[in-house]
């Protein structure tokens, strides 16, 4: 039975937890019967402490052993002792391996207590007997002792009859005894032995016993010796100088005015002497680097207090850290020096990688923490500044891209020690995460202090390339700065302020320096909470689609370009200038495309089934979502589950990032011709397509940039550019949409140039959904034909967008 389960018993609980009754728990714990919980009555009267000393104190070494004796046996025991000036019955009942003790106090009476009997742990002194006799049987009961016996251990020595005799002995001594019974009882009529008795004052006495056999009894006779005790402290004491050197801590013993009195090996060799010249001298003049430490107060108190010290302490000759504890006694003060030189490098080490990046060895976010807050509580410092940069790095992905992630590890440590190297030794360059990076220019007079520093390094991370695995890499660094206390006067403040003087830095081309101005955070805001709007949006299924007609030279819809929208908290319209940027930047443009290519396929196949020739649907793609590998499945997914067919679907392509990336998106191309998509080049003109990369990729049409358009017919740069473009898709077999068409002689000059499709506000302005089912229907009718819907107009409708 486990002892949980021994208190959760009713009745062992109930007794417990009784406030009158003197009750207690026993087991035995490492072969030594131990207290292991008690009644609040119990706790009330003598307090509570754990293990066997309590139980021997309490009831003396003859009760102890008697409970002892019969809890391994699995049995009960009753017996008395005096206490407190009155005889008080002890019962024990066994519970499986615990043993439930309860004491009560037995009315006054003249008559003998009832046996078995125990010994009293009176506290009157007791007399050291010359000679003691006991008779015991062969079970070793005793019959009957010597009144010099009684006397010893303060009892009637009438009283001993029918008492187990081991329960008088020493403890350690019990085996010499029972040898000693059975040589006489199997072996010799008689034999001599030396073993110890303790009474209940713990008074222990050497005897030497000589037994023999008194017909089926056994007689001994002990005699004490004082030789055995002189003996026994010596060996007692050789142990303990035994033990005391094969420790591998340096051990001390000094006396109250700090003289040696004894040390080990070690302890002379912590020192650098040898015992001969340490012993019975001050340590203090052999080890005066120790005068420094809490030992040399602790042995000057060691008079009026005897409490136990520890500390830790590093020695100077060599750098060993030690764990010190020290042991005052009434005499000697015993020190010991361990060794934790192991433990504090381990800690050391652990410190360091909480504190430190892995792979630069830089200071992490935390440590820079830590720093920056002591610089910033520093009062001493008046009148300058500190500055913090916070540097991101230009075209990092592109390494990790290209040349994988061992490259890109390489290249931030080289960039490591390049920070390392255009900063003072006072300055801290730390990592935060990724290509991400911070110095703090402590005491720096000025701003114009920390926007030198920031040029230095922007030109020292990209004026030299990084040699990684045999090639040359670029890459920038831009670079934000903030000033304590002028822009912020926390840590949070200053990183966040640093952070946002970069994204700026960033915004202004990449690889530079940007100050913190308060109306940054401003523009932050706003384009934190366009965020939150742009993902509440897409969560929620709340993008809008608008659509814009194309027309043909015969004025009829041939196809509808599907437009993102987004509304604001207020339901106004915001500009796709405003917040595709962002789309992109935070990679939302990947589920936000997918959610308009979904809406505006279902639409258009709506409302073709009321048509009766089918037009045809274009929607934007963005280069995330090209490059993000899951475009052809996502494509044929909506497909199908629109029913749109794919000869009418047509995806937009932005010139830069198809001749950009063209090896890494022409697989993917491939696939969405093989789909039955058609594919265009929005914004043709605007890049730098090669003819030879044009005719290679699965393109059907190409859309004439409006930039090209606003300027027909009247500019002849833009007739020549128009007319060229023409000319070339004529020949490369491809179509060409113009967009941006605003007045009647735009319109008229493309359509004798041959363009096949037209789009823009003179024609039809984006509407949406249900106004653009309206005006599709309404446009099959031949008299509306390419008629002005709109007057032109720079409404917020005709900007750009998915």
């Amino acid at each position: 039975m486990s002892l949980s389960k021994l208190l959760d018993d009713p009745l062992i609980a109930e007794l417990l937890e009784s406030k009158s009754r003197m009750a207690s728990v026993v087991a035995h714990v490492e072969d030594e019967l131990s207290l292991i919980a008690a009644s609040k009555h119990f706790r009330r009267q003598i307090g509570f402490a754990s293990g066997s000393e309590l139980i021997a104190a309490r009831y003396g070494m003859s009760i102890y052993r008697g409970l002892s004796d019969a809890l391994q046996l699995k049995q009960g025991w009753m017996g008395h002792v005096w206490l407190d000036g009155q005889w008080r019955l002890v019962r024990m009942w066994s519970h499986g391996r615990f043993g439930i003790v309860e004491e009560e106090a037995v009315s006054a009476t003249n008559s003998e207590p009832p046996r078995p009997l125990a010994l009293s742990p009176d506290h009157a002194t007791s007399t050291t007997p010359t000679t003691v006799v006991l008779q015991l049987n062969e079970s070793g009961v005793l019959r009957s002792v010597s009144e010099t016996t009684g006397t010893f251990f303060n009892q009637d020595s009438t009283q001993f009859r029918g008492l187990d005799a081991s329960h008088l002995v020493f403890r350690s001594d019990v085996g010499q005894f029972k040898r000693l019974i059975d040589q006489v009882k199997f072996k010799t009529a008689s034999a001599r032995g030396s073993f110890r008795l303790r009474n209940a004052q713990n008074d222990v006495v050497f005897f030497d016993w000589t037994a023999v056999g008194n017909g089926s009894d056994i007689l001994l006779v002990g005699e004490s010796s004082q030789h055995h005790l002189e003996t026994a402290l010596i060996q007692s004491e050789e142990r303990i100088n035994s033990i005391l050197e094969s420790m591998n801590d340096a051990f001390f013993a000094i006396d109250l005015n700090g003289y040696i009195s004894y040390l080990n090996a070690k302890g002379a060799e912590l020192l650098g002497k040898s015992p001969q010249l340490l012993l019975g001298r001050p340590l203090w003049d052999r080890a005066p680097h120790l005068k420094n430490t809490p030992l040399f107060q602790t042995v000057n108190q060691a008079k009026g207090n005897l409490q136990p010290e520890t500390f830790q302490w590093q020695d100077p000759a060599n750098e060993v850290w030690y764990q010190v504890k020290a042991y005052p006694s009434a005499e000697l003060i015993s020190i010991f020096f361990t060794d934790i030189s192991s433990i504090k490098r381990t800690e050391n080490d652990m410190r360091h990688q909480a504190t430190h990046d892995s792979l630069t060895g830089l200071p992490n976010r935390l440590l820079l923490a830590q720093s920056l807050d002591e610089l910033l509580t520093n009062k001493q410092v008046s009148n300058l500044k500190l500055g913090l940069l916070f540097i991101d790095l230009d075209g990092f992905k592109a390494v990790n891209d290209t040349l994988g992630h061992d490259k890109g590890d390489e290249l931030l440590i080289a960039v490591s020690k390049r920070l390392r190297a255009v900063v003072r030794n006072s300055d801290i360059v730390a990592r935060l995460s990724g290509d991400e990076f911070v110095i703090t220019l402590p005491y720096i007079p000025d701003q114009e202090s920390a926007f030198s520093v920031g040029r230095k390094v922007v030109d020292a991370v990209s004026k030299r390339p990084f040699e990684l695995a045999d090639k040359s890499i670029y890459v920038g660094a831009s670079v934000g700065v903030a000033l304590f206390p002028d822009d912020a006067t926390d840590v949070e403040g200053l990183l966040k302020h640093a952070d946002i003087a970069m994204y700026q830095a960033k915004q202004a081309g990449k690889n530079t320096v940007r100050m913190f101005h308060a109306n940054m955070s401003e523009v932050l805001k706003t384009k934190v909470n366009l965020e939150n709007q742009l993902h509440d949006a897409i969560v929620n299924d709340r993008m809008e689609v608008h659509f814009q007609p194309r027309f043909n030279p015969q004025g009829q819809i041939c196809a509808v370009e599907a437009l993102a929208r987004m509304r604001n908290e207020e339901g106004d319209l915001i500009p796709p200038v405003e917040f595709i940027p962002i789309a992109e930047e935070t990679g939302l443009i990947v589920p936000m495309g997918e959610q308009v290519l979904r809406k505006a396929c279902q639409w258009m196949s709506l409302v073709n089934q009321q048509l009766s020739h089918a037009v045809g649907l274009s929607v934007n793609v963005s280069g995330i979502q090209l490059l993000d590998g899951k475009l052809c499945n996502t494509v044929a997914t909506v497909l199908e589950e629109t029913g749109l067919s794919p000869a009418l679907l047509e995806l937009e392509l932005t010139e830069t990032v198809l001749m950009q990336n063209h090896l890494a998106v022409q697989d993917d191309l491939m696939r969405l011709h093989a789909l039955g998509v058609n594919l265009s080049i929005d914004d043709f003109g605007t890049g730098y397509s090669s003819l030879a990369m044009l005719h290679k990729m699965p393109v059907q049409t190409i859309k004439l940039d409006r930039s090209f358009v606003s300027e027909l017919p009247n500019k002849p740069d833009s007739v020549i550019i128009s007319r060229t473009v023409l000319a070339m898709a004529r020949a490369l077999g491809l179509g060409v949409v113009a967009e941006g068409v605003e007045t009647e002689d735009q319109r008229d000059f493309l359509v004798e140039s041959g363009v096949a499709e037209l789009q823009g506000f003179g024609l039809a302005k984006p509407m949406n959904a249900q106004d653009a089912r309206q005006f599709v229907l309404a446009q099959e009718l031949p008299a509306t034909a390419l008629q002005w819907v709109t007057k032109p107009s720079a409404n917020l409708e005709g900007a750009a967008g998915l």
